[in-house]
């Protein structure tokens, strides 16, 4: 099955790619520090007021497996995720995943204050991708993977699976760096979820708004209306989509397994 790529997903690997040759190129053979210049060094924000570290250290990465596993998730589950929502909504829940794990990363090294450390940079769009799981698993939740290529196992469970190793490794790590990185992955996810409630929240009251709007003024001239049930929230909203017909339908028509 051809995979088909979407605009912005195509336009991350190429970025996320090309400034990799450059990055190891020029930093191993030309001298260059991009991974000083470019990646999140607590050291060179606070110091230096480095702040565009926050948004471009997700488009380096530390080695050739780094870049595969990241570039790989993000065409599995990205391509999904903006056909959905579209490029623009897609780049911003990109970015603003990518930015909280930065922050998150930044708080703890700088609270921390250890010397050495505040100069160790972090690179990679792993706060994005575990953003973009965290999206998918609630969206596409009854999908299928193959988990270690032998598993199966719905999405909505894998990432709980991988949320909970991500916890337990930011507890219980004992290299400073692993604990970190669960951390700022952890912080990707979180990031992500509130985004995700925060816009539900403005979406169900923009509906209760055209709702009132499209019964009337209320007082003593309005005809009575019958109170209808507000339901629960849900982040899954954008998983239905609307017909020709005016009926709404899952976008998701059913399991899909992925080697």
């Amino acid at each position: 099955m051809p995979i088909r790529l979407t605009s912005a997903v195509k336009a991350l690997l190429i970025a996320c790619f090309v400034v990799f040759i450059v990055q190891q190129t020029a930093d191993q053979y030309f001298g260059a520090n991009l991974l000083g210049g470019l990646g999140l060094v607590p050291a060179g924000i606070i110091l230096e007021y480095r702040f565009w570290q926050l948004f471009t250290y997700p488009f380096l990465h530390g080695d050739v497996m780094h870049l595969f596993l990241n570039l790989m998730l993000l065409v599995f589950i990205g391509v999904d995720l903006e056909m959905l929502w579209g490029t623009r909504r897609f780049l911003k829940y990109y970015f603003f995943c990518s930015t909280c794990a930065g922050i998150v990363y930044l708080l703890i090294q700088t609270l921390a204050w250890k010397g050495q450390n505040l100069f160790v940079p972090m690179v990679g769009a792993s706060g994005a991708i575990y953003g973009l799981l965290l999206a998918y698993g609630l969206l596409f939740g009854e999908r299928v993977f193959l988990f270690m290529l032998f598993f199966p196992m719905k999405a909505k469970h894998f990432v709980w699976i991988l949320a909970l190793v991500e916890l337990m490794t930011t507890l219980f790590s004992g290299r400073a760096g692993g604990g970190l990185a669960s951390a700022a992955h952890l912080a990707g996810m979180g990031g992500g979820f509130v985004y995700l409630w925060v816009r539900a929240l403005w979406q169900i009251s923009q509906r209760r708004r055209v709702e009132r709007g499209s019964q009337g003024g209320s007082g003593l001239f309005s005809a009575s209306q019958p109170k209808k049930n507000p339901g629960h929230l849900k982040l899954i909203i954008d998983n239905e989509k609307k017909t020709s017909s005016g009926r709404w339908e899952d976008s998701d028509p059913g399991p899909k397994t992925w080697h």
